[in-house]
């Protein structure tokens, strides 16, 4: 095999270049391959899955063929589908924002909220299970202690903190449902003849389309009435 030598040191041979073969230009995985099989691996995947096509396209065969693996071999790492679920909805939402932790309780607010969309915006499937009846995991208990931490770090008791809590999660969960364009057409509601029944509507349906983000608005309205009700010397009377 020919060599050259190694940062000129005449007495340590290595390969040629064109000997080497080189890694970036590596032949893929035979399919069906097996790979070293992990809990975080299995919910990796479930997750990459559901992101692209829907939590209801996650099942075990379904990840079995992803990773190459047997599909009960699964079963060891993970016991059922509700447990998967469970773990990939705390990897998906992940460890609360760096910003949540510091500044004044509005900033903080501000942070976690902007946050908290954007998990809903890149994992869609996770909003409607944080709003139902599924026990919060560790992940979502860790956003749930900054969020109060800010108020209470505010002055407030932490039951108030939990009032602003539910109210500034509220808001994040309605503004970031998707509801697509559900608005009847200007046309068909010209047609019908009850325009003069919707006059606000049909302002809004023949103006000018808006393509702004309206959610940084709605949160700093929400949390200007959270001042407003922070501040008020009246909340501290019995």
């Amino acid at each position: 095999m020919s060599t050259h030598r190694l940062w000129n040191d005449p007495d340590v041979p290595v390969p040629a270049p064109d000997a080497v073969p080189d890694p970036r230009w590596s032949p893929p995985a035979a399919p069906g391959a097996r790979r070293p099989l992990t809990r975080d691996a299995i919910v990796d995947a479930a997750v990459a899955l559901a992101d692209a096509e829907g939590l209801e396209s996650v099942s075990m065969p379904r990840l079995a063929r992803t990773l190459g693996a047997a599909p009960m071999s699964l079963y060891r790492h993970v016991a059922h589908k509700d447990a998967l679920v469970d773990l990939m909805l705390d990897a998906a939402i992940g460890p609360p924002p760096a910003g949540a932790a510091t500044g004044g309780w509005r900033a903080r607010l501000t942070a976690w909220g902007r946050a908290k969309r954007a998990v809903f915006a890149d994992h869609p499937w996770t909003l409607p299970l944080v709003s139902g009846s599924r026990r919060m995991g560790p992940a979502e208990c860790a956003w749930a202690e900054a969020a109060l931490r800010a108020g209470v770090d505010a002055g407030l008791s932490v039951a108030d903190a939990l009032a602003v809590v539910h109210v500034v999660n509220s808001y994040v969960r309605g503004a970031s449902a998707p509801l697509g364009d559900r608005a009847p057409r200007t046309a068909d509601l010209l047609a019908s003849g009850r325009a003069a029944d919707f006059p606000l509507l049909l302002d809004l349906l023949e103006a000018a389309p808006d393509t702004g983000d309206p959610f940084d608005d709605g949160l700093a309205r929400v949390l200007d009435g959270v001042a407003a009700w922070v501040d008020d010397p009246a909340r501290q009377r019995p």
